[in-house]
């Protein structure tokens, strides 16, 4: 047998293996930047240093060396299980204490090794249990605990990549999270509203855009043609009924409810360039439109939906020399929709984030946030006419702390502040929350 079908034939293997262990995890770390990672898995298993279980790069190591011989065959996985853990000792409809968990696993499979240079496979999934306290005891709108949604076992990704021109071009098609490619940024991981987490919220309130752990149909390029911009193009299949639970992340169907999702976005990179000296930034500006057909509050319908947004962050104080990643970042996000058929017409957050501020620790992240989300005028009108009371905006200020104890192990103490919950006359809530995560594999 010679090395190609070696490798072929392990390839196979291991897809058998280990494809029904995805039908059991992922969370925000799993969601996010998934081809950056693998690749960095793959350059760790290079080396000879092997640490000990405290030091190492995961939980449970290197099992034995078996993740290095995969790893080297192009074969890698990315496990974690994250906990959001939140109580609500002051205001909201009832004060009480939530708990919620999610356990990941990913698998990417690099073609190179049996001649299909660029080629990769991945896929994920998920593990989600426990309950939220947004909706059991405060009622507002942007939940308090990331970790919380589809309280399920799902099939996250399913999808075929290919880079070329040095990872100038990238080519996605399959099961895909737009989340994770559009409206997104690493600082907003560091947060545990998800207001901020993942994605500025207020998108999944108006269309149905996909998100981790929920994916649909869809194809993805990225192009990079100078170092300082970066443009993305997507097309997904919009269909809010197979995000439902009950199916799993399996309805594999291409029937539309609402059209296609139509998505473009264009990042200026400032400083990004390699051996750049200056303070990095990204200047992002997005639009999407979907083709369906969509309610207005007002009764009827009416043809397509679309939403213009922004996304800026940049770094302005840097500790440490002129490539020192230490230091405290801005960032806000701004998106904007019509108000006659999207539940949040405006949303605005913004935030600031300091990476390594203390000696000694240079992986933690002090983070404080502030989130507005106005609901639609249009509706509230309505609910007014119906005799019902109009729904108007609501804030969340979020303060959190980031403690890396070691290359797999973290704690996030946080606090947060819920002003006029779901827009109503709900009390005020202050929630006292913690985020824990660990990488297994």
């Amino acid at each position: 047998m010679d090395k190609a079908q070696y490798l072929s034939r392990e390839i196979l293997r291991c897809v058998f293996l280990f494809f029904p262990l995805l039908l059991l995890g992922a969370d925000h770390r799993i969601s996010q930047a998934s081809r950056q990672r693998h690749q960095a898995i793959r350059e760790h298993y290079k080396g000879t240093e092997r640490l000990g279980w405290w030091e190492g790069r995961t939980m449970t190591g290197d099992w034995e060396g078996r993740l290095t011989k995969l790893a080297r065959m192009g074969i890698t996985f990315d496990s974690n299980f994250t906990t959001d853990i939140a109580a609500n000792p002051v205001g909201g409809q009832a004060k009480g204490f939530a708990y919620a968990g999610s356990y990941g696993l990913s698998l990417n499979i690099n073609c190179e090794k049996v001649g299909f240079q660029g080629l990769d496979l991945f896929s994920s999934a998920v593990w989600r249990t426990g309950t939220s306290l947004s909706q059991r005891k405060i009622g507002n709108q942007f939940p308090v605990q990331q970790v919380f949604g589809s309280q399920t076992v799902k099939l996250n990704e399913l999808y075929l990549s290919l880079a070329a021109w040095e990872e100038g071009i990238l080519i996605k098609a399959g099961r895909l999270d737009a989340g994770n490619d559009f409206l997104a940024s690493p600082l907003y991981s560091r947060y545990v509203n998800n207001g901020f987490n993942g994605n500025p919220v207020a998108v999944f309130f108006n269309v149905p855009f996909t998100a981790y752990p929920n994916s649909t149909w869809g194809a993805y390029l990225f192009c990079r043609p100078y170092q300082y911009l970066s443009m993305k193009y997507a097309a997904f299949n919009a269909n809010s009924d197979v995000l439902k639970a009950k199916y799993h992340g399996v309805n594999f169907t291409f029937q539309s409810t609402n059209g296609v999702l139509w998505i473009t976005e264009w990042c200026a990179l400032v400083n990004q360039e390699q051996g750049a000296s200056g303070m990095p930034g990204h200047y992002k500006v997005g639009y999407y439109y979907m083709t369906g057909d969509e309610p207005k509050f007002t009764g009827g319908k009416q043809r397509g939906d679309q939403c213009l947004y922004f996304l800026f962050d940049q770094m302005i104080v840097r500790q440490g020399g002129s490539l020192s990643t230490r230091g405290l970042t801005s960032f806000i996000s701004l998106l904007l929709a019509p108000k006659n058929r999207n539940l949040f017409p405006f949303y605005f957050d913004a935030g600031l984030q300091y990476r390594g501020l203390f000696p000694g620790r240079p992986d933690d992240y002090l983070s404080l946030g502030y989130i507005y989300g106005k609901y639609s005028s249009t509706q509230a009108r309505v609910q007014r006419s119906e005799g019902k009371e109009a729904e108007n905006f609501e804030t969340v200020w979020e303060l959190s702390y980031w403690a890396q104890i070691n290359q797999w192990f973290y704690i996030t103490p946080d606090l947060q502040y819920i002003v006029h919950p779901r827009g109503l006359h709900i009390p005020n809530a202050f929630v006292i929350a913690a985020q824990i995560g660990f990488d297994i594999w």
